[in-house]
């Protein structure tokens, strides 16, 4: 059975990495979703991708620069979009999990708000090397997903490091050899971001594991027939 995960919520339908965005996921079929966490000034795990928060927020600032109070008073024009907190996630998005924490120093924190908001146990940890070297030190039986560049697996020295379950490649550079390559090694394979339902159907006939969308429903009825095959 193939996990699929909404990327960044529903960005086709709301403001990517907002509890409006991320709500809506369960909905359009999906088993988890991802988003993506950094640190306001004062060290709460808020929701946002880029580095800085100019893109959908209007402040060429970086996150880190601002409280927490700050962060709140950003709006993109939607009335009930604003930047989300990680509890605010844990507290209320009831599906898996998918966590791409961007600040290794962040790891004890983003820990100790999912288990405090019950989620520690449905969510797992995807992104760099980099981070997910803490996420290991730090949880040792966490899910991790390493996501990598290009068609090749990561080196094995990384994957002894890292202990992930499973390896992240982009769907543009995913091969049928390294789907078979992952399975050689006992790990599962995951692939971003598949779009439309050609891509998801030979993703799906690759034998991928998990498939990370922007587009739940337009590959979702292919996870369907599959599943139904």
């Amino acid at each position: 059975m193939t996990t699929l995960v909404g990327h960044r919520g529903a960005p086709t339908l709301r403001t990517e990495n907002t509890l409006a965005s991320l709500r809506l996921v369960g909905g359009l079929g999906a088993d988890a979703v991802e988003f993506d966490v950094r640190s306001s000034r004062d060290g709460t795990p808020i929701l946002l991708h880029d580095r800085t928060l100019e893109r959908f927020w209007g402040v060429p600032r970086l996150p880190g620069e601002l409280t927490l109070d700050e962060l709140r008073q950003l709006r993109t024009g939607a009335p009930d979009e604003r930047i989300a907190t990680l509890a605010e996630v844990a507290e209320s998005v009831p599906i898996g999990l998918v966590v791409d924490n961007k600040e290794p120093d962040l790891v004890p924190a983003v820990t100790a708000v999912l288990r405090a908001g019950g989620a520690l146990e449905r969510s797992l940890f995807i992104g760099e090397w980099q981070v997910l070297t803490v996420v290991r030190e730090h949880l040792p039986e966490a899910e991790i997903v390493l996501s990598w560049v290009g068609p090749e697996l990561p080196p094995a020295q990384l994957l002894r490091s890292v202990r992930p379950q499973a390896v992240n490649l982009r769907f543009d550079s995913l091969t049928e050899r390294s789907v078979e390559q992952a399975t050689e090694l006992g790990l599962r394979m995951w692939t971003y971001c598949v779009d439309d339902s050609a891509a998801a159907g030979r993703a799906l006939d690759w034998g991928v594991d998990g498939l990370i969308s922007n587009d739940l429903a337009a590959v979702r009825p292919s996870l369907t027939n599959a599943n139904r095959s």
